[in-house]
């Protein structure tokens, strides 16, 4: 293989890497709820929307629930086990099979010197995957704050911890909730 193919080979695989989709997090909420009411929570894995054998497993959404139990904690609101929550957490996750086409133009004046012209079109096949936490209002059961996450939490080529994959994606997802009672949207980190 000629110099300039080896060049090229190692470019092309280096943007493909550089160019592996990130974990995207987003937010939303109803501004007119009062978020100062609430000061206790209950946690629900979404059982009919977790449908994913793998990223929706009981092994997965025991490390999202433990992870949302800590982040809840820590914003200063309290579980409930025995009777009735303000708020209903309740999380799924689910996959989609992505294509990520790259076209890599090599075109320059000198390309006759080198053989031609050198476009060449790559394409990347991933799962991409969806954490989605809904808070809430327990008395009425309407959403009033919605987070999630998109992005590949199941990777293979990384050789990352799961339950660390899981914490910081609940992680990121919360830090836009609010912390406990007394304290407003505005408030939120």
């Amino acid at each position: 293989m000629k110099l300039k193919g080896i060049i090229s080979s190692l470019f092309i695989a280096g943007t493909l890497a550089s160019c592996a989709p990130a974990i995207t997090v987003k937010y939303d909420y109803d501004p007119k709820v009062n978020v100062r009411q609430f000061t206790t929570y209950r946690i629900e894995a979404d059982r009919q929307r977790n449908a994913d054998p793998i990223v929706g497993s009981n092994l997965n959404q025991r490390r999202i629930a433990d992870a949302l139990d800590q982040s809840l904690k820590a914003r200063g609101y309290k579980p409930v086990t025995q009777g009735e929550a303000d708020l209903v957490v309740r999380f799924f996750t689910d996959s989609r099979d992505r294509q990520q086409i790259q076209s890599n133009n090599m075109y320059s004046p000198y390309s006759w010197w080198y053989g031609g012209m050198g476009n060449n079109v790559y394409s990347r096949q991933y799962e991409e995957n969806r954490v989605v936490i809904n808070v809430s209002d327990a008395r009425t059961n309407d959403i009033v704050w919605q987070g999630w996450a998109t992005g590949q939490l199941n990777n293979r080529n990384k050789e990352r911890d799961r339950d660390q994959t899981f914490r910081e994606t609940v992680t990121s997802i919360m830090k836009n909730f609010p912390e406990s009672a007394g304290q407003d949207y505005g408030a939120a980190r």
